[in-house]
């Protein structure tokens, strides 16, 4: 009988592993007859990733870049994978990434991969901070095989500044789970949040931390009230990186008339509920990868907003299948949700077609086959 691979996935967050798009993708290595094991920061998420049949390994990362941290983390991967014995490395984020990829190339793994999910910098970011980022991953690039993108504006930016070179790229986009993310109704949901029946719900889905904007989204939501006074907002998500982040959002809620109508709900394993309660779904962060919550909630059949990004810029045509709009603008914000409250008509042409693009690129056994291939599976 030939050998099992054995696989060691790279990852910031235990809660990023066991993400909708990433899980069942481990799941499939385990199924093909994987020993697949993750190494990440536990964060309460362990024992789903233990559950799926994954070999989980504390690895305390951080993403702030903290000097003598980062070596003795770098030390204890170096450890772990010239321990381990692997076939294969796949890193996730930024810091990880390069870490990882460093000690696995050093200890001689036959095939190392890294997915870029955006580099760790925005379009405001200084000009040292994106020489330093683009350093580092230049040097990383070298000791690997191969580099994922999920989105092309990334992949061209990789290409142009010399990151790696076209026999090392490929892109795949990230895929949802049409059985899991689809239309539907969720009364029983609005009941446990407490909300009216009658209420119009903004949602979001992702971490609560102040570099996602979602002040921006509070104060859009604000300015729609004297047009719309049934607005609510509830944002779902967890915020243990940034504890004071809830409530500083509530302070702005109650100073902007909104006190009642912001409900956080911390993190939830049933995000596909969500979606089927939202009215609009917004993603008003102005730095994203790739954007994976817009394809759950386009999946579902909910009317998308984001920022005019990158991530979100590959996702959404602007005008066909959902609205793209300036970052940090609460009023262009709000004048597109606006435009979907009072257009219901619209509304319906929008998420059919948002549901046909899902379906024709970003369902998730795209991703998977991709993936799969990538492996040499």
């Amino acid at each position: 009988m030939p050998r099992k691979l054995k696989v060691l996935e790279v990852c910031n967050l235990d809660r990023f592993a066991a993400s909708p798009y990433l899980l069942p993708f481990f799941r499939k290595l385990v199924e093909r007859g994987c020993e697949v094991h993750i190494a990440c920061r536990i964060t309460g998420f362990a024992d789903l990733l233990r559950g799926a049949g994954l070999i989980v390994h504390e690895l305390p990362i951080t993403r702030r870049v903290t000097p003598v941290k980062d070596l003795s983390c770098y030390l204890r991967l170096k450890r772990l994978i010239r321990e381990g014995g692997y076939d294969l490395v796949h890193t996730h984020n930024p810091k990880d990434g390069v870490l990882g990829r460093v000690a696995a190339w050093k200890a001689g793994v036959p095939r190392v991969i890294h997915t870029c999910n955006g580099f760790y910098f925005s379009h405001r970011s200084s000009a040292l901070r994106k020489r330093l980022v683009l350093a580092a991953e230049r040097f990383a690039a070298r000791r690997c095989h191969l580099v994922i993108f999920v989105n092309s504006e990334d992949l061209a930016l990789a290409a142009a500044k010399k990151i790696v070179g076209p026999g090392k790229a490929l892109l795949v986009h990230n895929g949802v789970d049409l059985n899991r993310f689809h239309p539907g109704e969720e009364p029983s949901l609005r009941e446990e949040l407490g909300l009216p029946p009658e209420a119009v719900v903004l949602g979001y889905i992702g971490e609560i931390r102040r570099e996602k904007n979602l002040e921006v989204l509070v104060r859009a939501a604000a300015s729609l009230l004297p047009r719309h006074p049934r607005v609510h907002v509830v944002l779902v998500g967890d915020s243990s990186l940034e504890p004071g982040e809830p409530a500083r959002l509530r302070r702005l809620a109650a100073r902007l008339g909104m006190e009642g109508r912001l409900h956080l709900t911390g993190y939830r394993h049933d995000p596909e509920r969500f979606y089927r309660l939202f009215s609009v779904y917004v993603l008003p962060t102005s730095r994203e990868g790739f954007g994976v919550t817009l394809i759950e909630a386009m999946a579902s059949g909910t009317p998308v907003v984001a920022c005019r990004v990158r991530g979100p810029r590959e996702i959404i045509s602007d005008g066909l299948d959902g609205i793209l709009v300036k970052d940090g603008d609460p009023g262009e914000l709000a004048d597109a949700i606006a435009f979907y409250l009072e257009t219901p008509e619209a509304v319906q042409a929008y998420t059919e077609r948002a549901r046909l693009k899902v379906a024709r690129e970003f369902d998730h056994k795209h991703m998977r086959s991709k993936l799969l291939s990538a492996y040499r599976l």
